[in-house]
């Protein structure tokens, strides 16, 4: 058999977004004035227009800013900091280097940098959604057990950095080609297993699984240098090439030889929902 020739792009419906956080160098008060703290917020709108990051919501002070941003899903969190806080520093250098002076300090900005993703719903609420697939879709039975499985080596948070903390959850959803009912109760736990497996080499690490007969739910963290479009396409094309391996009698019973879609759903989760965080910059 004439393996098929691998997903090359993925089209998403998606909703990213995460909260940032930079603090100044010695969390001195660069940001102390009403016309710094104006144009930082002038020299943040600038770089992310220029680099395609939709500013949500922005919150200053004199020693650190918050940012709550919206990204593509194949824009990562280290080049978009690394983008944001480098061009605000040339620009704040540039336009302002007597502050900086004044502060003893050649650089605005502290190393490294907080990131915490978060959603439409808080994380607890799509992690109920998740594991509860098979109700959602009111299969019964004892067999409906075997659809859902939590990886009870995960931990939150899944990856340590030493000048950053991260903490990225998304919310995957990948569907089979026409919705066609491939998967089943012998099929899912191999296939968590073998997820797994490909999140520990790709960068991310999966948290649960629930299957339908026709799509997946996974909950994952991943590395803020891993982007959630190479996540899903390293999942589509991997345990597609899986499925010809191990179940190619299902695969030809149902003509599904493609297994997915080329497409795929992502949104953000995480400990507070975008509405809470939104809230929150704004008593700050």
């Amino acid at each position: 058999m004439t393996r098929r020739p691998s997903f090359e792009h993925l089209e998403a419906a998606y909703q990213l977004h995460f909260y940032l956080c930079f603090k100044t160098h010695y969390l001195r008060p660069v940001f102390g004035s009403n016309e710094m703290q104006t144009a930082l917020q002038a020299a943040v709108d600038d770089v992310c227009n220029r680099h395609g990051y939709h500013l949500l919501d922005i919150q200053t002070s004199p020693d650190h800013v918050r940012l709550l941003v919206s990204l593509k899903p194949d824009q990562t969190i280290s080049r978009a900091v690394q983008m944001i806080k480098g061009n605000l520093s040339r620009q704040l250098s540039r336009d302002h280097a007597e502050i900086l002076v004044q502060h003893r300090t050649q650089t605005p900005w502290a190393e490294g940098y907080f990131a915490r993703s978060s959603g439409k719903a808080d994380l607890s609420t799509i992690r109920r959604y998740v594991e509860h697939q098979p109700d959602h879709h009111g299969y019964r039975g004892e067999w409906t057990s075997a659809l859902t499985h939590i990886n009870p080596l995960f931990r939150s948070p899944a990856y340590t950095f030493d000048h950053c903390v991260c903490i990225l959850g998304y919310h995957l959803v990948l569907v089979t080609k026409s919705r066609t009912p491939v998967f089943d109760d012998d099929i899912a736990p191999r296939l968590f297993e073998y997820v797994i497996a490909i999140g520990n080499k790709r960068g991310f690490a999966v948290e649960s699984l629930g299957v339908a007969l026709d799509h997946v739910h996974l909950l994952i963290e991943a590395r803020p240098d891993v982007s959630i479009a190479d996540c899903a396409l390293s999942l589509a094309n991997n345990t597609r090439q899986w499925m010809e391996k191990h179940y190619w009698g299902a695969l030809k019973q149902t003509g599904c030889w493609d297994v997915w879609q080329p497409s795929f759903y992502a949104g953000t989760v995480g400990e507070f929902s975008t509405a809470q965080i939104r809230r929150f910059m704004g008593q700050s």
